[in-house]
Order: structure tokens, then sequence, then C-alpha cells
């Protein structure tokens, strides 16, 4: 599995809606990936807090902004 499939694959690994041997390859890129690792602790950190503020859907466009804010992020890391 690469970086890019793992984070791909938080949003449905964090519902639980991953087949077992996707979940097997899931975590044990986790294991061997110090990257993937960190940024799904941070992930999830990001979803507890998200439902402890109970603030409601996000603004119109809110959520487009954060995602392209997310891969450029990703493509600056790839160089």
């Amino acid at each position: 599995m690469t970086c890019d499939e793992f984070r791909q694959l938080l949003g449905d690994h964090h519902a639980g809606e991953l087949v077992v041997e996707v979940t097997e390859r899931f975590d044990f890129h986790r294991t061997g990936c110090p990257d993937c690792g960190f940024y799904l602790e941070s992930y999830t950190h990001t979803v507890k807090v998200m439902r402890l503020l109970k603030c409601g859907p996000l603004p119109a466009g809110v959520e487009e902004r954060l995602r392209a804010a997310c891969a450029l992020g990703e493509k600056s890391e790839r160089g």
C-alpha cells in the first residue's frame, strides 16, 4: 500500500467500513510508515475534536477548500 492509498482510506477506516484484507494492509502500512502513523493519529484527534465541538455542518465551500489545501500539502511533501 502506498501513502496515497493509505490517506484515501482514512475515512473508511475510521467508519469501520474496510474489509478485513484491506484493514490488514492498512495496519501493516501504518506500523511500517512513521509518517502515515502520525497522519492517522492527527486525523483521529481532529475527528474527536470536531465531534466535541458539535458545531453542525461546515459552511458552504469550506470542505472543498480544506480538501484542496490537503491535496496541495500532499503534493508539496512529495516534492
